[in-house]
């Protein structure tokens, strides 16, 4: 088993883009600025949702499917210029996973968290329960995919209003 060496992410993370600017390049290095054309068409900046996304995601009462989270989340990528830099595949993956997790609590609060073993019939917990925390899990780490390369790459902050946490608001808030 291997010991030492470099290994991926080891170290001190690198600063995004903006803070660098705020704090007026600290390390004199000559810093990479991605130059994207001021006009860009509507129809080579939003890729559109796979086919897929609008068959399988269907949403379940209030909550928004797969391929409303995938506009939500190109139309905010445009916003910070790195819709580019960022595979669709990243965000096709990020909306589907996204969708699951929301139908998941949506069934959590219909039918409650606890449910009755098929043949006991004790108390047990729902299973929506456990798959709502793998979608959450992966999702996350969808987002942090797709997060990390805005943040390194954008001279805006984008921080308080990026679509991960939107959807949560708006499931928390019942809108």
């Amino acid at each position: 088993m291997a010991r030492g060496g470099a290994r991926k992410n080891a170290g001190r993370p690198k600063k995004p883009l903006d803070e660098k600017l705020l704090e007026g390049n600290p390390g004199k290095r000559p810093l990479t600025v991605l130059a994207f054309p001021e006009t860009v068409t509507q129809a080579e900046a939003l890729p559109p949702p796979p086919e897929f996304l609008v068959d399988l995601a269907k949403g379940v009462g209030r909550c928004p499917n797969a391929e409303t989270i995938f506009e939500n989340v190109t139309t905010w990528l445009e916003r910070t210029g790195c819709v580019n830099l960022i595979p669709p595949e990243h965000v096709t993956e990020y909306s589907l996973l996204k969708a699951r997790w929301l139908e998941c609590e949506a069934m959590n609060a219909k039918h409650g968290l606890l449910a009755k073993h098929p043949t006991s019939g004790q108390p047990i917990a729902s299973p929506y329960v456990r798959m709502s925390i793998d979608y959450l899990k992966a999702a996350d780490s969808a987002w942090s995919r797709i997060w990390n390369v805005v943040s390194q790459n954008s001279q805006k902050e984008f921080r308080a209003n990026s679509p991960h946490e939107d959807a949560m608001e708006k499931l928390l808030s019942g809108r």
